[in-house]
């Protein structure tokens, strides 16, 4: 039996994971963080113990498949912005959709009943993420990184940037490096 697990960020939560999993009598395996093999089904009992006590560790088991989505959706597409190619909101959509086999309104329709948000403004909060470092790291200008990112202009990118964080970027960069402030 394959687990999912939210929130399990560190191999510190890997090692809570295993000790509760070894107190209700299973043997476990972490193969990544958020996935755990589970040597046996847990019983619905057992399902809500470990529930219960992951929870008081801040972690908790995904049960259902919309959620088990929604955190593959997120997972992905930080593996997509993460890397280091040139990528665009199309090049995500399109990523996520061969990478998850389904199609755009059902990811979509999944990641906004289990988010706060919709799909497309998860992606521009994270795509504004990856600017904020690029900003920070001195490497590229606004124009290299309007490029860099697939942003149709400079001023698209400055736009959708106060849309997000409230500031150009050129203000973020300043406060930044005059106050440590992000």
């Amino acid at each position: 039996m394959i687990l999912h697990i939210k929130n399990m960020l560190s191999s510190r939560c890997k090692t809570i994971v295993s000790q509760e999993l070894t107190a209700l009598g299973y043997d476990s395996q972490c193969e990544e963080l958020g996935t755990v093999n589970v040597s046996a089904n847990l019983s619905s009992e057992k399902w809500k113990i470990l529930q219960h006590r992951l929870q008081l560790a801040g972690l908790d088991l995904i049960d259902d498949k919309k959620n088990l989505v929604s955190k593959q959706i997120k997972d992905h597409i930080k593996e997509i912005l993460g890397s280091q190619e040139d990528y665009s909101e199309t090049t995500v959509t399109s990523y996520l959709r061969k990478k998850m086999d389904m199609d755009y309104p059902t990811l979509s329709k999944a990641f906004s009943e289990r988010n706060k948000l919709t799909l497309k403004q998860y992606i521009i909060i994270e795509r504004v993420k990856r600017v904020k470092e690029m900003i920070l790291n001195h490497r590229d200008n606004l124009s290299d990184i309007s490029s860099k990112l697939h942003y149709s202009s400079t001023a698209h990118l400055c736009n959708e940037f106060k849309r997000v964080t409230g500031f150009t970027p050129k203000i973020f960069r300043n406060n930044h490096f005059s106050s440590s402030f992000i």
